[in-house]
C-alpha cells in the first residue's frame, strides 16, 4: 500500500474509534484478519496502537479546562499487574486455535457492547 493510503486508513480508523469511543484495535483486527493475517498476528500487530491512542488521550483529557483527576496509585497498579502478566505469557503462552481465537475476540466485543448499553 502507498503511503498515502496508509496515512488515509490510520487517520479514518483512528477518528471512528474515536468517535465510538473505542480503541483502534477494535477496528484493526478485523481489517487485518480481512487481509488473511492469523488471529494471533492480528492482535499483536494491533496492539501496539494502544499506545498512541492512550498517550493523546491523555494529552486532551490533561488540556481540558477544570481540574485533571489522574490517579497515580491506580495507575501504579495497572502497571505493577500488566507488566509481570506480559512476561508470564510471553515466556509460556497457550497455542490457542486461530477459530477459537477469532470467536473470544468476538465475546469480548459483544461484552463491552453490553456493558456501554447498559
Amino acid at each position: 500500500m502507498s503511503r498515502a493510503t496508509v496515512t488515509a486508513g490510520g487517520v479514518g480508523i483512528g477518528a471512528v474509534a474515536g468517535f465510538l469511543g473505542v480503541g483502534g484495535s477494535v477496528l484493526t483486527v478485523p481489517l487485518l484478519r480481512r487481509r488473511g493475517l492469523p488471529m494471533s498476528d492480528a492482535t499483536a500487530l494491533a496492539n501496539p496502537l494502544s499506545l498512541p491512542v492512550a498517550a493523546a488521550a491523555t494529552a486532551v483529557y490533561l488540556a481540558a479546562p477544570g481540574p485533571a483527576a489522574i490517579d497515580p496509585a491506580a495507575a501504579a497498579l495497572l502497571l505493577a499487574g500488566s507488566l509481570p502478566t506480559i512476561t508470564l505469557l510471553r515466556r509460556w503462552s497457550p497455542d490457542i486455535p486461530d477459530r477459537a481465537h477469532a470467536v473470544a475476540y468476538l465475546g469480548l466485543l459483544a461484552a463491552a457492547l453490553v456493558t456501554v448499553l447498559v
